[in-house]
């Protein structure tokens, strides 16, 4: 039990909830307050950024393609009809929530590295949420039903989360596996 706890508790396990606690509050900044907050949101997102890239085996390379690959899987849903973002068609405060997701996920779900499945199934499961409740949130407008959003939302996040999966495998070093 107290090797458990122990594990749970280690440096790794304390860095990785905190760098979720914290991309929660750039979600919050970004989604709920878009462009109104910027001006929080943007320091928001720098501090992630910042506590991201100062991790040993922080990739900026492995960072900027995650951002790219985010904005263009918005870019094709946006194209596609599926959703409308509030602000434009890829607006400043969906541009910051990607920089700062990029940042958060490679040093808080490294350890997905390898594990397509279960990434897949994380994406499959997380993403398309996120999603739903911003557009309660007013964040985004539905150009279809709901249960296609999810549909698509989760096709495109189980993808994403594979392609992280795989990307952080490659890029790790051997003193990382």
């Amino acid at each position: 039990m107290s090797l458990m706890l122990g594990s749970l508790l280690s440096k790794d396990s304390l860095r990785r909830v905190a760098g979720l606690l914290w991309f929660d509050l750039v979600w919050f900044c970004t989604v709920a307050g878009r462009n109104d907050w910027l001006l929080v949101a943007l320091p928001v997102v720098a501090v992630q950024i910042y506590l991201s890239s100062t991790r040993v085996g922080f990739n900026w390379w492995l960072y900027l393609q995650l951002l790219v690959l985010g904005l263009l899987f918005e870019t094709v849903v946006v194209v596609s009809g599926i959703l409308d973002f509030t602000g434009g068609f890829l607006p400043l405060w969906l541009v910051a929530l990607w920089l700062g997701f990029a940042a958060m996920v490679t040093t808080t779900l490294d350890w997905l590295a390898g594990r397509y499945l279960l990434a897949a199934l994380i994406g499959i499961g997380s993403g398309p949420m996120t999603y739903a409740i911003g557009s309660r949130l007013g964040a985004a407008e539905l150009q279809v039903d709901e249960y296609v959003m999810w549909l698509i939302y989760g096709l495109l996040w189980g993808l994403y989360m594979v392609i992280f999966a795989y990307l952080m495998k490659r890029n790790k070093r051997p003193s990382e596996e």
